[in-house]
Protein backbone atom coordinates (compact mmCIF):
# COMPACT_ATOMS: atom_id res chain seq x y z
CA UNK A 1 0.00 0.00 0.00
CA UNK A 2 1.49 3.27 -1.08
CA UNK A 3 0.33 6.49 0.46
CA UNK A 4 0.91 10.09 -0.35
CA UNK A 5 1.75 12.19 2.70
CA UNK A 6 0.55 15.78 2.70
CA UNK A 7 1.02 18.53 5.26
CA UNK A 8 -2.64 19.54 5.55
CA UNK A 9 -2.14 21.01 9.05
CA UNK A 10 -4.89 18.86 10.55
CA UNK A 11 -4.83 19.26 14.36
CA UNK A 12 -3.28 16.40 16.34
CA UNK A 13 -5.84 14.75 18.66
CA UNK A 14 -3.12 14.29 21.33
CA UNK A 15 -1.34 17.65 21.53
CA UNK A 16 -3.30 19.95 19.19
CA UNK A 17 -0.24 20.76 17.07
CA UNK A 18 -0.72 21.40 13.38
CA UNK A 19 2.70 19.92 12.52
CA UNK A 20 1.02 16.83 11.11
CA UNK A 21 1.20 14.73 7.99
CA UNK A 22 -1.95 13.16 6.57
CA UNK A 23 -1.40 10.02 4.49
CA UNK A 24 -4.02 9.29 1.83
CA UNK A 25 -4.19 5.67 0.67
CA UNK A 26 -5.62 4.61 -2.69
CA UNK A 27 -7.81 2.13 -0.78
CA UNK A 28 -9.81 5.11 0.49
CA UNK A 29 -8.60 5.68 4.06
CA UNK A 30 -6.27 8.18 5.73
CA UNK A 31 -3.79 8.07 8.61
CA UNK A 32 -2.45 10.97 10.67
CA UNK A 33 1.07 11.38 12.04
CA UNK A 34 2.17 14.23 14.34
CA UNK A 35 5.73 15.50 14.04
CA UNK A 36 5.49 17.37 17.35
CA UNK A 37 4.49 14.58 19.77
CA UNK A 38 4.86 11.40 17.68
CA UNK A 39 1.15 10.52 17.64
CA UNK A 40 0.15 8.00 14.96
CA UNK A 41 -3.45 7.16 14.20
CA UNK A 42 -2.36 3.66 13.16
CA UNK A 43 -0.46 2.93 16.41
CA UNK A 44 -2.92 0.24 17.54
CA UNK A 45 -2.65 -1.61 14.24
CA UNK A 46 1.16 -1.40 14.25
CA UNK A 47 1.27 -2.54 17.87
CA UNK A 48 -0.67 -5.65 16.92
CA UNK A 49 2.09 -6.50 14.42
CA UNK A 50 4.92 -6.18 16.94
CA UNK A 51 5.56 -7.94 20.27
CA UNK A 52 8.18 -7.62 23.01
CA UNK A 53 9.55 -11.17 22.89
CA UNK A 54 7.32 -12.90 20.36
CA UNK A 55 5.57 -14.93 23.05
CA UNK A 56 1.82 -15.38 22.87
CA UNK A 57 -0.01 -12.97 25.13
CA UNK A 58 -3.44 -14.14 26.19
CA UNK A 59 -6.27 -12.17 27.71
CA UNK A 60 -8.25 -9.07 26.82
CA UNK A 61 -6.47 -6.67 24.49
CA UNK A 62 -6.76 -3.77 26.92
CA UNK A 63 -4.84 -5.79 29.56
CA UNK A 64 -1.83 -6.39 27.30
CA UNK A 65 1.27 -4.26 27.91
CA UNK A 66 1.87 -1.49 25.38
CA UNK A 67 4.45 -2.19 22.73
CA UNK A 68 7.15 0.46 22.24
CA UNK A 69 6.82 1.88 18.74
CA UNK A 70 9.65 2.14 16.27
CA UNK A 71 9.44 3.12 12.66
CA UNK A 72 8.74 0.08 10.50
CA UNK A 73 10.73 -0.31 7.33
CA UNK A 74 9.50 -2.20 4.31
Amino acid sequence: MDAEGLSEEAPCPECGSRKTVTYHYVEGFTELECRACGYRSDADELSALQRFTGELLEGPEDARPPVPMMAMKA
